[in-house]
């Protein structure tokens, strides 16, 4: 029998099992802690998305104003940074491109931004969904039972899902100690270097 990818439904019962709770067959089953597991997994899904890995970021990717000159930016955009050197700092605001430098909204032409994107949790690699899935179990429980000693997972299985996750992210970022897969030798600058996504707070 093939082996099926994992999803959402399949997170949250893991999640549920984590304090003794039995399996549900949809998320709409009106369980109060079905949907704070749920709400945790989403959590923990930006959360982690949003550290940049190799498989959300992409560099130089180009926005186009609208006929305002303005450029709204996509709701599954978690993070922008300008390229150095480009002499502009641009952030989002109000769901739009915002200039710093210059005090304003409006750009004359297209706008080439480093950007971390946002997923839904099914159509993420399995290495992200089991690192996810053990993360957000632990926080679960951790909320829902109030004590850490009812964690079944524990760090350690957490630590370890990290562990093949950054493995997976270097492979697919063909990483160096020189620079990143681009070629890129502002790796030491990087926000997306492994040593910093195998850290969390």
């Amino acid at each position: 029998m093939a082996i099926k990818k994992a999803t959402k439904l399949q997170a949250v019962n893991t999640i549920i099992s984590n304090i003794g709770q039995a399996p549900v067959t949809n998320l709409e089953s009106g369980n109060p802690l079905v949907e704070m597991a749920e709400q945790i997994l989403d959590e923990i899904t930006i959360a982690v998305l949003a550290e940049g890995w190799v498989y959300n970021t992409e560099r130089g990717y180009p926005f186009t104003p609208d006929s305002s000159k303005e450029i709204v930016i996509p709701d599954n955009v978690l993070q922008l940074d300008t390229k150095p050197g480009d002499g502009t700092q641009t952030v989002i605001r109000n769901g739009k491109l915002y200039d710093r430098v210059k005090h304003t909204y409006t750009f004359d032409g297209q706008q080439k931004l480093d950007v971390q994107w946002l997923f839904d949790f099914e159509d993420l690699p399995e290495a992200f969904k089991n690192y996810i899935t053990i993360r957000a179990a632990n926080v679960f429980a951790g909320r829902s039972v109030g004590s850490q000693e009812a964690v079944s997972f524990g760090q350690r299985e957490e630590t370890i899902a990290r562990a093949t996750l950054l493995e997976y992210d270097t492979q697919q970022g063909n990483y160096t100690i020189f620079a990143d897969g681009d070629g890129d030798d502002t790796y030491q600058k990087s926000a997306h270097r492994p040593i910093n996504v195998l850290l969390r707070p």
